[in-house]
């Protein structure tokens, strides 16, 4: 066998003679959130990285819907989160919404805030040929009509001395809510104003409707349910109860009146927690290139469990700002919209020049701001969120690319109760730096197979090692679409792609460490292997084993750490990693194997009966049959049913009736019993299996021997 070499650190094992590596422990750190954390949600505090502020774009203003778009700065986008609360102390969760008596307390006024949140409130059947109104004075009356200010009730809008049938106020919170009850009321009734007298111009006849934000039809239009039909109003103050409370996101008021009306103030009054509020986090600054490695949180259930969830997603980036600002030529129609400096047009345009702008440069044109986009170069799109099973627990690895210097998380709360939340208590993350590798690059091959038949692959992982400083790998955890059938054999090559050294296996259970290689595990859906120390740029780590594919597309991922700190775990990008022999074509490099076959429908695969004749008769040899099989196409479990029937269709056993998904099978067996715990008759039975899946169901069925 080739013993490895030792030049420059770059193994840690012999070659001819003892050489020892030496090298820096690992230093993982840690940032916490929270209760117990160094850091509040709002990123004040001391922690092992700088943060930056989180910024989140400004909602649309529909009244000037091609003006300069505008960057705000802060954690809760419309402001529906509670940082801290004497039930929660430094915890995160939805805001509480504390229902008044007869909707007394302005706080719990959810129409004050609207506008801030992106609501709106319009009179769109109002006509502009009225001269009631200038345009302007309209706007202003309509945002008073929602807002709580001092000396607002001499303000109202006015629907008077014309035709007042049909006309629609429409108003959209910007959120939903739970809404327990809906107010509206003309100036000198609610506030005393002698000044304005017209506690008569009242509506006295309407219709109320709501809407939640997500009856909607097909095409985006609200589907609205009515709550009060009334035709003869008696009373200037109108106080609707919404009983038990509902979801509301909309409320759309219709005039069934010729007569004078005016509202002085539009009120809605919310009760319990809101159903959906986001948190954005602060960005993590961690100076340089970092591994982010893994994200923890501890999280408390008020309520139905079951009617309230956390999604948790990350993302990471190279630069400061998650956004790209863009300028154009001023009285340009259709002008291209250019993300450099005005002064500068090697550098990208920073929010402070975005802002400062319109600017002329040096050949006297002018810019003006134009979008403000999401930066998809510098910055991953946000992850898919972490399983809730990670929460209270040891957490789940991050996702997201890197090493990269910069990460942001998000927290969206749901919740289908205004009694149920969950409440974040802490979040933790840990990284390292420097990281394993400037890029550890993974690649698979061969890229297309047969399903469910065995086949050989080769698996290989190249870093990228450029910076000083850098750690380096010994462990290579791969994810599995079912249990391997054989780990061949481990390799190292050179970056020339010499073969450096190497151990092959004579089995799963071959397991020993031996020069720096080693099975570390075997499990249903992953393996884990050592090799020795890798530090060179462009080496290369393979693996040679043998699985089946049991999907359409299988992407083999992998994350790779050292032994020595096995939680510092640094993931695999996919991509062109070596060249691995003929059919491997470069520009389809990466970690996804295709099998376009199952795309028949199949979802049963190398079904077996093991031994087949069986003898249950009780002396220790073959006493049991085992029922082995593939299920394909099964991301999600599935039911699968299976029974033993004798010859002329009699249910004789139902040996497993349940859910299962994608994987290999070899836990079912038969002991030649029926379902009263009978031995049966010697003869041949039928063994029938079945998965149903979302559009298709398979059934088999093998014939077994029974004999004594």
């Amino acid at each position: 066998m080739l013993r490895p070499r030792c030049s420059q650190g770059f193994f840690s094992l012999v070659s001819g003679g003892l050489c020892l590596l030496f090298h820096e422990a690992l230093a993982l750190e840690t940032v916490a959130i929270g209760q117990g954390g160094g850091l509040d949600w709002q990123g004040r505090g001391a922690a092992a990285v700088a943060t930056l502020d989180a910024e989140y774009r400004a909602p649309a203003d529909p009244d000037n819907p091609g003006g300069t778009p505008k960057l705000l700065v802060g954690n809760a986008p419309g402001g529906l989160i509670e940082f801290s609360s004497p039930d929660f102390p430094r915890g995160l969760l939805p805001k509480r919404l504390v229902e008044c008596p007869q909707g007394s307390c302005a706080e719990a006024n959810i129409a004050d805030g609207a506008l801030a949140r992106g609501g709106t409130i319009q009179l769109p059947t109002y006509s502009s040929f009225s001269l009631q109104y200038k345009k302007p004075d309209l706007k202003e009356d309509l945002a008073e009509l929602i807002t709580s200010e001092p000396g607002g009730e001499e303000v109202a809008v006015e629907l008077k001395n014309f035709d007042a049938f049909g006309q629609l106020l429409l108003l959209d919170l910007g959120a939903r809510f739970g809404v327990s009850r809906l107010r509206f009321y003309p100036r000198n009734t609610v506030h005393k104003s002698p000044a304005t007298p017209f506690q008569e111009d009242f509506l006295r006849s309407y219709e109320l409707f709501i809407n939640d934000g997500l009856n909607l039809t097909r095409e985006g239009v609200q589907i609205w349910n009515q709550v009060v039909l009334e035709r003869n109003n008696k009373n200037p103050v109108v106080d609707v109860v919404l009983d038990p409370p509902q979801y509301v996101q909309s409320v759309r008021l219709k005039s069934l009146t010729q007569f004078n009306w005016e509202i002085d103030e539009f009120e809605v009054y919310g009760k319990g927690f809101l159903p959906t509020a986001l948190y954005l986090s602060n960005i993590f600054d961690a100076g340089g290139p970092a591994t982010w490695v893994r994200l923890r949180w501890e999280e408390e259930v008020r309520g139905d469990p079951g009617l309230s969830q956390v999604q948790i997603r990350t993302r990471t980036g190279t630069d400061d700002s998650p956004f790209v600002f863009t300028r154009s030529l001023r009285g340009k129609p259709n002008a291209e919209e250019i993300p450099f400096s005005v002064d500068d047009p090697t550098q990208e345009m920073t929010r402070a020049e975005f802002e400062s702008l319109p600017k002329i440069d040096a050949q006297g044109r002018e810019w003006e701001p134009a979008s403000v986009q999401d930066d998809l170069v510098n910055w991953s799109p946000f992850s898919t969120p972490f399983p809730a099973s990670a929460a209270n627990g040891p957490g789940s690895p991050i996702l997201s690319p890197g090493p990269r210097r910069y990460l942001q998380f998000q927290v969206l709360f749901q919740s289908a109760d205004p009694e149920a939340v969950r409440v974040l208590r802490s979040l933790s993350f840990d990284f390292l730096m420097p990281p394993l590798a400037d890029e550890l690059v993974g690649e698979i091959f061969p890229r297309q197979v047969e399903p469910s038949l065995s086949a050989p692959f080769v698996y290989v992982v190249r870093p990228v090692m450029k910076t000083f400083g850098l750690r380096g790998f010994d462990t290579v955890e791969l994810s599995t679409p079912t249990k391997v059938e054989s780990i061949d054999r481990l390799e190292v090559l050179d970056p020339r792609g010499q073969l450096v050294t190497r151990r092959d296996f004579a089995g799963l259970q071959d397991t020993a460490l031996v020069d720096g290689f080693q099975i570390a595990a075997v499990a249903k859906d992953r393996l884990r292997v050592r090799f020795p120390l890798i530090r060179e740029d462009g080496a290369q780590a393979k693996i040679w084993f043998h699985t089946s594919i049991l999907t359409y597309s299988t992407n083999f991922s992998s994350s790779a750490s050292l032994s020595a700190e096995p939680q510092a775990t640094q993931a695999v990008t996919s991509g062109d990693a070596a060249s691995l022999g003929e059919g491997d074509d470069a520009d389809f490099s990466g970690t996804t194997v295709l099998s376009p076959q199952v795309q028949r429908g199949d979802l049963l695969a190398r079904v077996e009966l093991v031994p087949n004749p069986f003898t249950p008769n009780g002396d220790g040899v073959n006493d049991q049959v085992a029922l082995r099989y593939s299920l394909l196409s099964l991301s999600l479990a599935r039911p699968v049913d299976i029974r033993v029937h004798d010859l002329a269709g009699r249910l004789v056993r139902v040996l497993y009736a349940g859910s299962e998904a994608n994987g290999r099978y070899e836990d079912k067996t038969w002991d030649g019993r029926d379902g009263q715990g009978r031995l049966v008759a010697p003869g041949i039975y039928l063994v029938r299996i079945e998965a149903r899946g979302d559009a298709t169901t398979d059934t088999q069925t093998r014939t077994i021997s029974l004999t004594y």
